[in-house]
C-alpha cells in the first residue's frame, strides 16, 4: 500500500488575520462616505466616469488615497439630498 500524501490545502485564516490591515494609506468607497458625509451608492455615482485626483477605478472597486480626501470632497461637494421614498407608516390597507 502507497504512503498518504500531506494535505495540500493551507489552514484557515484566523478572524484576526482577515482584519483589514489599519496602516494602509487608501480608503474604500464606504470609509470615504462616511468621512465626507455622503451614502456609498451616491458616492460611486459620483465617481463614475470622471477623473478625479486620488481615486483610480479597480477591477475590484475605487482605490481612494487618504491623504486626498480634502481634495475629493471639495471636488464633490456637498451630498445629494436623500431620496423621497415615503415613509412605512403602517400596514397597507
Amino acid at each position: 500500500m502507497p504512503p498518504q500524501k500531506a494535505s495540500k490545502s493551507q489552514p484557515k485564516a484566523d478572524a484576526s488575520e482577515k482584519q483589514k490591515s489599519k496602516d494602509r494609506d487608501w480608503l474604500t468607497t464606504a470609509e470615504l462616505a462616511a468621512k465626507v458625509g455622503w451614502r456609498e451608492h451616491a458616492l460611486r455615482d459620483a465617481l463614475r466616469g470622471k477623473e478625479i485626483p486620488g481615486v483610480r477605478r479597480t477591477s475590484f472597486g475605487y482605490h481612494i488615497e487618504a491623504a486626498a480626501v480634502d481634495q475629493i470632497s471639495k471636488t464633490l461637494g456637498a451630498p445629494p439630498p436623500k431620496g423621497n421614498a415615503p415613509k412605512r407608516t403602517g400596514v397597507a390597507p
